[in-house]
């Protein structure tokens, strides 16, 4: 996946229409960490 699409993907899982391009800041792997952290968040809040 490109930059651009990690950080739509983000934007998804956020369920959020934000301007999140700030991100394109952060490198491809630490865009793939983020979202790895979000879901696992999202997953644990989801549960309760």
């Amino acid at each position: 996946m490109t930059k651009e699409e990690l950080i739509k993907k983000i934007g998804e899982i956020l369920k959020t229409d934000l301007d999140l391009n700030f991100l394109a800041v952060l490198k491809k792997e630490e865009l793939e960490t983020l979202i790895a952290y979000i879901r696992d968040r999202v997953d644990q809040v989801g549960e309760c």
